[in-house]
């Protein structure tokens, strides 16, 4: 589903999204290493770093936004980042294997909305999460032309299983090329069709999965919540939700924009699960279930 990231697509070079030019301000630590080389620790802080004390005020008890607003904060950008800093962080991030490199040539030749894919930074981190879990079972709603899903089968072992599921006929067989072209064609399962369908027929099948990524239709995100709330995770499986602070980068008035607003607090005030909203390109909010969920499904079986 679309990103919504005007500027930071990757098939840019990092000279292009670098022009968007450097603050005008920077400390002397940040310009001058010859100045401050022979500083210790306490004595570089005083004295080129004094300016950030309350730069992250959050961290210090400040003011948090209040949870239960009708609708999301204004925000009048198109992106989270100041380009240099994720040009930065792609620069410094393992570089996406050749297959998965094929998906973004091939979506940006057959010209589609370019920012429906996930991007080299979060396609890597998307990978490392199911290594990382040693997940087996991945359900990817919202396949596009299958970055997310080609970046998930990449970090399954040999027996693992990513079921991804697209709604366009036309955006499923491109990506359904793509997926046989790959060295792990056989761990993609692609189902076409509505996701919320798909999802409850997978439910009644007994299907579970160790996590579910969220990245369709962001008016559904309430939706593919609830079934995976149901039945559809593992014991200590999770859920992930892309482009959730689309919430602010969505312009106001946009509907998409309210829904995934909606979605954000519905999991914020949901005791079943513990969740955190991270600030990856246009926000990743990783859901888990707690202990205390687990043990009341157990009880109910």
């Amino acid at each position: 589903e679309p990103a919504g990231t005007v500027g930071m697509r990757e098939t840019e070079s990092l000279e292009q999204q670098q022009q968007g030019g450097e603050d005008s301000k920077a400390t002397v630590g940040q310009k001058g290493g010859e100045q401050t080389k022979d500083l210790s620790y306490n004595e570089w802080i005083k004295t080129c770093q004094e300016s950030r004390t309350y730069a992250h005020n959050e961290r210090l008890g400040g003011k948090a936004i209040e949870l239960g607003a009708e609708k999301p904060p204004a925000f009048n950008k198109d992106t989270l980042f100041h380009p240099t800093v994720e040009a930065y962080a792609t620069a410094h991030t393992t570089k996406a294997s050749k297959d998965v490199a094929r998906i973004s040539e091939v979506t940006t030749e057959k010209k589609m909305f370019a920012p429906c894919m996930v991007g080299q930074l979060e396609g890597q981190f998307l990978k490392m999460m199911v290594q990382m879990q040693r997940a087996n079972t991945v359900l990817d709603i919202g396949t596009f032309t299958g970055y997310s899903a080609l970046s998930f089968a990449e970090g399954l072992g040999k027996d693992g299983k990513v079921v991804t599921i697209e709604n366009d006929a036309k955006i499923a067989e491109t990506a359904d090329g793509l997926f046989k072209a790959s060295s792990v064609a056989d761990k993609i399962e692609l189902l076409v069709g509505d996701a919320v369908q798909h999802m409850q027929k997978l439910l009644q099948q007994g299907k579970k999965f160790d996590l579910i990524f969220l990245d369709a239709d962001k008016a559904n995100y309430v939706k593919y919540y609830e079934i995976a709330m149901q039945g559809l995770l593992n014991k200590d499986g999770f859920i992930m939700a892309d482009n959730s602070l689309c919430a602010l980068v969505y312009r106001e008035g946009d509907a998409r924009r309210d829904r995934l607003h909606e979605f954000n607090e519905l999991v914020s005030k949901d005791p079943r699960v513990e969740q955190v909203c991270l600030t990856l390109r246009e926000g990743v909010t990783i859901i888990r279930p707690t202990p205390e969920f687990w043990a009341s499904t157990a009880n109910k079986q």
